[in-house]
């Protein structure tokens, strides 16, 4: 084999893992015992072997079938102990990194919708948790805000990081995509559409719609024009109330309807034509991308399927 060394300059991520084939087969004492370890057969095994000795330039080992047949070259004993080096430098790196987040200090303000803890696909007790335990230094200021109000707190500065439905993208801020959501038209048990088959959509659009008092996404825009009758409320929690007193339709989250529905008190109308599609954003001013509690902030959401 040549003497010139593959691994000159920058590694690879190839290389990286072809080395960690290397210890694990010499940690199990050969190319058999390694298979459970490593979860690839032998001959795979084998083949990252030669690979790894063509890189390098040397042979690494004598191998066999067996255990007791295998033996590591000269340099293939110091390669070992390099490798061994790196971990021993990969976990010190860790215990920096973990050190550093754990003493992060000062607060963290985040705004949050008023129904977060009904979205099903954001854990947000996990998330507390885990940022907790990243940083226990780190105190936390948690808000609820509509979802107009919640890009103007972070960009007037009083907060630093929210999840908001994505409207719009305003200048200044960054998003970070996180899940969807579907909304549909609902009303009370007690409003006069509740229980109405084929409802017209002349006749749905002349009722009273609980509407957001902030500009909807373009999206939707064109479901709610529809309706030339309107009141607002600024959180979701009141268009909830509106449409629970039977007075009024209006659009709702089918993660925030879907209980009231099989208890009876909502009623879906129209779903094939009156629903849209939200997507939902962690949002944080762009002069704060590298600021390291919000990051950890966005590396602590749990989110589910």
């Amino acid at each position: 084999m040549s003497g010139k060394s593959a691994l000159g300059g920058r590694m690879s991520d190839m290389d990286l893992r072809l080395l960690r084939v290397f210890r694990e087969v010499v940690r199990a004492g050969g190319l058999a015992p390694a298979e459970v370890a490593l979860n690839i057969s032998r001959s795979t095994i084998s083949l990252h072997l030669s690979d790894l000795e063509a890189r390098l330039g040397m042979q690494l080992c004598l191998r066999s079938r067996g255990r007791s047949d295998f033996k590591l070259t000269q340099e293939g004993e110091a390669l070992y102990q390099a490798i061994n080096e790196l971990d021993g430098h990969l976990a010190a790196f860790k215990s920096q990194v973990n050190a550093i987040q754990s003493q992060l200090t000062g607060s963290l303000r985040i705004v949050l919708p008023d129904d977060v803890l009904e979205m099903p696909q954001l854990d947000l007790p996990a998330t507390l948790a885990r940022l907790r335990e990243r940083a226990p230094q780190l105190q936390l200021d948690v808000q609820l805000a509509a979802p107009q109000e919640l890009e103007l707190e972070i960009l007037a500065g009083r907060a630093d990081v929210g999840i908001n439905p994505l409207h719009s993208h305003r200048p200044g801020l960054e998003y970070k995509p996180l899940f969807l959501h579907q909304s549909r038209l609902y009303c009370g048990s007690q409003h006069p559409l509740a229980g109405e088959e084929d409802v017209s959509e002349e006749l749905l659009t002349e009722q009273e719609l609980a509407a957001p008092s902030h500009a909807v996404l373009s999206g939707a825009a064109h479901l709610y024009r529809l309706f030339p009758n309107k009141s607002t409320a600024n959180h979701m929690a009141a268009r909830l109330a509106m449409l629970l007193s039977g007075k009024f339709v209006g659009f709702l989250p089918e993660y925030l309807a879907q209980h009231h529905v099989a208890a009876g008190r909502l009623m879906t109308l129209c779903p094939d034509r009156f629903h849209y599609q939200i997507q939902n954003a962690a949002t944080y001013k762009r002069s704060a991308t590298d600021h390291p509690a919000v990051q950890l902030f966005l590396k602590a959401l749990v989110i589910t399927s």
